[in-house]
């Protein structure tokens, strides 16, 4: 596995953006941004998101399936 040189290039800049943000809410930050690895194995373009977004997305996520919004 090989990183890339930078974390935000070209299309690499963001690769996921979250179904429970709306264009109101989500208007200034809405991707996910993550940074991109390739396998040397198999060719393939693997987007890696670090431990401390994937919890504070899971969070948002839960609070609003608790309160029935998403």
């Amino acid at each position: 596995m090989v990183p890339s040189k930078v974390e935000r290039y070209g299309y690499s800049t963001y690769f996921w953006i979250p179904p429970w943000k709306s264009k109101v809410t989500g208007i200034l930050n809405k991707a996910v941004y993550g940074r991109v690895w390739l396998c040397l194995d198999c060719g393939a373009l693997i987007p890696y998101v670090d431990g401390d977004t994937v919890a504070r997305l899971r969070e948002e996520f839960e609070t609003l399936k608790a309160e029935g919004k998403a």
